[in-house]
């Protein structure tokens, strides 16, 4: 729909302006959102123990890097993380007087600039 929304503005002349919002070190602000909400104070822990004190180690060449402390975002490939998401963004379009697209970890944000 972004993509389709660009080359419609490219067509018709007008340019357009695109903030894309990574939500990657966010946990301070999903974890008081999710305080906030109705959500039992032990799954706030829970999702808190999930994402604070991991570790992540690459493998090169068959040869183990050190590991090294995840400091922002959740895991790939993980249930939890496109729900986490959504629990951050859900009412970030009230606020917004632009288009805005969600996506599974992050959002774009843009507004058609008339020439």
């Amino acid at each position: 729909m972004v993509c389709q929304d660009v080359a419609d503005s490219l067509d018709e002349g007008v340019g357009i302006d695109a903030i894309i919002v990574n939500s990657s070190k966010a946990f301070d602000w999903l974890f008081m959102k999710l305080a906030a909400s109705d959500v039992d104070w032990r799954v706030v822990v829970w999702v808190s123990e999930f994402l604070v004190g991991r570790t992540h180690r690459d493998r090169v060449g068959g040869r183990l890097l050190r590991e090294v402390k995840v400091t922002s975002g959740v895991s790939q490939g993980s249930v939890l993380g496109p729900l986490l998401f959504l629990a951050y963004v859900n009412d970030i379009w009230r606020n917004i007087g632009s288009s805005i697209r969600l996506f599974a970890d992050y959002c774009i944000i843009y507004i058609y600039i008339f020439f």
